[in-house]
């Protein structure tokens, strides 16, 4: 019986020889070897797609979860921060500009010309005029995840005088280049710049922080920044790339003051401490002084005197440390913990791993 190929048995494509053990078939006396699938290859890939789906998740659900930062207020159980107000008005200002496109929503944007005819609260306002649109609101959506991790680095104080710092700071000196140049003059507004910013000022602060544990930050804020100013050097708007060149230089330079940013040299003016490196609170620890190690005697000699030895009478008693961790230790490992939780473990350095480490055992035997 010649050996052939091609014969179906249940859709399964099978390869026939004759052979002495072959099956007995109504219509045909043949042996089928029929390849079996791997069923182990397909529940590997199905458990793997599912292991990058729920890590997707994760990843997600962290990146759009709400940070416990220090509120203004409380509405219910939730603080609202500067970035909760910022993102609400962003919000509203969409539902503006569908009711009113022409006459109260561009009283919220920053057109320069009308700076310096003395309407100044555009400087201020410019960040939350929002047009309604798709990518605008994915933007919004972005603003407020990352931006929680700023004010979470800064505090709710150094925050907010650093979002009006940025906000005012390139607003003022592109409003009196334009009136020596009206080529200058912008009209800007959304919350894009100063999330462009806050990516920078991160990435200064954390420089070993990695999108996606993928592509570092810097990189991330770097593509940002070139794609706006192509598009803005193709409009021909010059005063527009002086803009976002000023919004990141402003936001690294007041960040650096503000102590942060600290990765990267940085010129900037001291008006702030931050909290040590990465953000983090450390107090100087001073080092014990190594006791005294009292003299040998000669032979037949007998140590009366030492530091185990006091005379009641004319020395009074030292004040033992506690040994139990204090309220500062306790902060600064919620300081270290709050960093592992928002950039991971990767991004902490050497010291900081022994610091949590010694931290860990003090607060465990307390």
């Amino acid at each position: 019986m010649p050996t052939g190929s091609g014969r179906r048995a249940n859709g399964i494509r099978a390869t026939c020889q004759p052979g002495p053990g072959y099956a007995q078939a109504t219509h045909l006396r043949v042996a089928c070897d029929v390849p079996t699938h791997d069923w182990r290859s397909d529940l590997l890939a199905s458990a793997s797609g599912r292991y990058r789906t729920t890590l997707m998740s994760q990843y997600f659900a962290a990146l759009f979860s709400r940070r416990p930062n220090d509120g203004w207020f409380r509405v219910s159980r939730f603080d609202i921060t500067t970035v909760d107000i910022m993102t609400a008005l962003a919000i509203f200002t969409m539902f503006l500009w569908a009711a009113s496109p022409n006459d109260i929503w561009p009283l919220f944007a920053l057109i320069s010309s009308e700076v310096r005819t003395g309407e100044i609260w555009r400087l201020v306002t410019w960040p939350i005029a929002e047009q309604p649109g798709f990518f605008q609101l994915i933007s919004i959506a972005f603003f407020w995840s990352f931006g929680q991790q700023i004010e979470g680095l800064f505090g709710r104080t150094k925050f907010l005088g650093w979002v009006l710092a940025i906000a005012v700071v390139p607003a003022v000196v592109i409003t009196g280049l334009g009136a020596l140049d009206p080529g200058l003059d912008i009209g800007e507004f959304g919350l894009s710049p100063i999330f462009l910013a806050g990516i920078w000022v991160y990435a200064a602060t954390y420089p070993n922080v990695r999108w996606f544990d993928v592509i570092p930050l810097w990189a991330v804020a770097a593509v940002f920044t070139l794609l706006q100013l192509l598009q803005l050097g193709g409009n021909r708007a010059t005063g527009g790339i002086l803009f976002i060149l000023l919004t990141v230089a402003t936001a690294l330079s007041v960040g650096r003051s503000l102590g942060f940013a600290t990765a990267w040299p940085i010129p900037h003016v001291p008006i702030g401490s931050g909290s040590g490196s990465g953000g983090i609170r450390r107090r100087k620890r001073s080092k014990p002084t190594p006791p005294s190690r009292p003299k040998r005697g000669g032979a037949g000699q007998r140590v009366v005197e030492g530091p185990w030895r006091r005379d009641p009478e004319t020395s009074a008693p030292r004040a033992v440390p506690p040994s139990g961790p204090t309220p500062e230790d306790q902060a600064e490992m919620d300081d270290l913990l709050d960093k592992i939780s928002a950039v991971g473990m990767d991004s902490m350095s050497t010291a900081e791993k022994q610091r949590l480490n010694e931290l860990s055992k003090r607060l465990r035997n307390r």
